[in-house]
């Protein structure tokens, strides 16, 4: 298991670099990022490649048995491009260009950025693709932006459209431009909306650009990815292509870069200090759900994942700088390693002494020569790992463990944005409640996606809130009930089609066969107040959203609220269909209820596992079991009698991790 940093040499004194790397390799670190934000050290005016600097920190790294992940520099074009064609900058939704002088002020349309960001990765491509030492390139940065209102921007949508719709009949009819006299003539009439949020404008225009901005983003990665394979030797493994993701970002959706990347990255920075009202320190250690869900949807795409950025410390960004509880680091890096991570680096290995994000702590601190407290969690557990894999790197990351399934549909996503309905949906909130459920009962959850492979052997599939649906999907659902499957639905299921638009049909009439109950009606609940459904016997709130449920003969009633003018009408239900059945969530209430109903399904058909602890997680990788404990209370191993400890011991303290066979 290979374990690695960022580090920037631009930004150090060249005599030191010598000195860094030493310590690098000392504390057992294998990997070196770098070049991410290099653009004007490796290019300072048009085509005057200077390269040598960097090519003499890539051979520092392989004299010292260092392998090597370079970025292309993209993501902060230097300032004689912006000076050359003002027309690179992305341009606000005031019509505004905006300025040199930080990072992400592009637009991916232009043509002038593309061929620049072209010609700088063909020549580091040139001089490094055959570099035995460098193992894989990242594309860019945290690929992200507000909608563009250049007229590059505007000329890409339309053409978008045109491929789409092939007329504008076609358009007018999937974006419902009957209502309020919205229709155009011609596509050249078009322009990107000012945001992603429509306002009190259309939002089925705002749907279809939050497809084609991840569609840019797809095709910026996809003019680097190809620049880059033509430099790659075929004597040997070519290196991996990646990019890094933030997790539940909407501007690009990862399936949309199936044909550019070998690898796929996400940042993890879990202590933010948002949130409030915490019960104990659990601020301190980030939720983990999230951070388990965003794990395993990086592993969906094709099962080779990697941990790019992670919070060594404290950050700079989000105005509240809180210290992460003593040991989480280590808990954040057993995390990923569990989940099936290929290799792991972190943001950054030394601390800055200048710029915007110079409160943002790394391995080694400001005399650069002090490990800070992550830097002493990141040795360790590179010699936690080399003790559990002595030949450096996992030989598999299957596990025994069962799975259930748990459907991942950005096009939901980006509707729920667009025309929310209720200010208290949150789908990607949605999805960590059943992760959590889920993973509580020990189940390995696969992360889905609507038009990929589902595996064969997922007994349980938990599919929340897919509004859009097609004929296709139904169909697909029913299959997999019919050949045994247990699925679980929830509230605001089936209820529009792909354009986001209403069936013509009764409310939930698509899916009424499917659960064995109408839906009579919804309601949803001001913020701050809940209301309460009876679920064998206990009570839980809800405040989201709430359906009412009319069940058909044969389908058994499993909750039913108890307070609210419609006490007594039915909440969940569940359908035996053949050897399957279908479960249906009407609330979207908090994680406790996810958790109750998660179990009462998986006790229903057969799964007798002890539900986990709360916060506390074990998983099982190459044979090994880990043990993860994300509460600030001690607590034990769920481990055998005779399991032999290779990392830690039965006893787990807060923040603890333990490896057994």
């Amino acid at each position: 298991m290979k374990i690695g940093t960022y580090y920037y040499p631009e930004q150090w004194p060249r005599e030191q670099w010598e000195r860094d790397l030493d310590r690098i390799a000392a504390m057992g670190l294998k990997i070196v990022h770098m070049a991410e934000f290099a653009w004007f050290d490796l290019e300072p005016s048009p085509k005057d490649f200077r390269l040598d600097w960097l090519s003499d920190c890539v051979e520092m790294c392989r004299q010292r048995g260092l392998d090597v992940i370079l970025c292309t520099p993209t993501a902060a074009p230097p300032v004689w491009l912006s000076d050359q064609f003002p027309e690179v900058l992305i341009t606000d939704e005031h019509g505004t260009p905006h300025r040199h002088g930080g990072r992400r002020h592009y637009t991916p349309t232009s043509p002038r950025m593309q061929e620049a960001s072209y010609r700088i990765v063909e020549a580091m491509a040139t001089r490094f693709g055959h570099h035995p030492s460098v193992i894989g390139w990242q594309i860019d940065n945290e690929l992200s932006g507000p909608f563009d209102q250049s007229e590059a921007t505007h000329k890409s949508f339309r053409k978008w459209l045109r491929k789409k719709y092939l007329t504008i009949d076609a358009l007018n009819a999937a974006w419902g431009n009957p209502f309020w006299n919205t229709y155009y003539q011609d596509f050249d009439q078009i322009l990107m909306p000012q945001s992603r949020d429509p306002g009190y404008r259309n939002q089925h225009q705002n749907l279809d650009a939050s497809r084609f901005w991840s569609w840019a983003w797809a095709d910026f990665v996809k003019l680097q990815a190809d620049a880059l394979k033509r430099s790659f030797p075929a004597s040997r493994p070519a290196p991996f292509i990646t990019t890094n993701f933030m997790p539940f970002h909407p501007d690009a959706d990862p399936n949309d870069m199936r044909d550019s990347l070998d690898l796929w990255s996400w940042d993890s920075y879990p202590v933010s200090g948002f949130g409030r009202d915490f019960k104990d320190e659990q601020f301190r250690f980030g939720d983990m759900a999230s951070i388990q869900f965003t794990h395993d949807q990086m592993a969906s795409y094709n099962g080779r994942w990697t941990l790019l950025e992670i919070q060594p410390g404290q950050i700079n960004w989000s105005g509240f700088p809180c210290q992460p509880y003593p040991g989480a680091v280590r808990l954040w890096l057993w995390t990923a390693i569990a989940h099936g991570c290929e290799l792991i680096t972190v943001y950054r290995f030394r601390q800055p002494r200048f710029g915007i994000e110079m409160w943002h702590a790394g391995l080694i601190g400001l005399d650069g020569v002090t490990p800070t407290s992550g830097g002493e969690q990141f040795a360790q557990v590179a010699a936690e790992a080399a003790k559990v894999w002595p030949d450096a790197h996992p030989t598999s990351i299957e596990s025994n463990q069962p799975s259930a399934g748990l459907l991942l549909d950005f096009d939901q996503q980006w509707n729920f944005t667009s025309l929310g309905q209720a200010k208290r949906w949150n789908y990607s909130e949605l999805l960590c409640q059943y992760h959590q459920a889920l993973s509580r009962m020990g189940y390995r959850v696969r992360v889905l996606h609507p038009n990929e492979p589902w595996p064969s052997d997922l007994k349980l599939i938990v599919a929340p809130g897919v509004q859009m649906v097609d004929d296709a999907l139904l169909a697909r659902w029913q299959r997999y009930v019919d050949a045994g499957g247990h699925l679980v639905l929830t509230c605001r299921t089936g209820l529009q089609d792909r354009d986001a638009q209403f069936f013509e049909t009764a409310y939930g009439a698509k899916i009424a066969n499917l659960i064995g109950a109408d839906i009579s009606a919804y309601d949803s609940l001001p913020e701050e107040t809940w209301g309460t459904i009876d679920l064998d016997g206990k009570a839980h709130k809800w405040g989201v959203w709430g359906d009412q449920l009319k069940p058909a003969a044969g389908t058994d009633v499993w909750a039913s609220y108890t307070n609210m003018f419609y006490t007594g009408a039915h909440a969940i239900t569940h359908r035996k269909q053949g050897s399957g059945s279908v479960t249906y969530n009407g609330v979207y209430g908090d994680r406790v209820l996810a958790e109750a109903v998660i179990e009462k399904l998986a006790r229903t058909i057969g799964n007798q596992a002890v539900p986990l602890l709360d916060r506390v997680r074990v998983l099982e990788r190459d044979g090994f079991f880990i043990a993860l404990n994300y509460t600030d209370r001690p607590t034990t191993a769920p481990a055998p009698a005779d399991a032999t400890f290779v990392v830690g011991s039965r006893e787990l303290p807060p923040a603890g991790v333990a490896v057994w066979k």
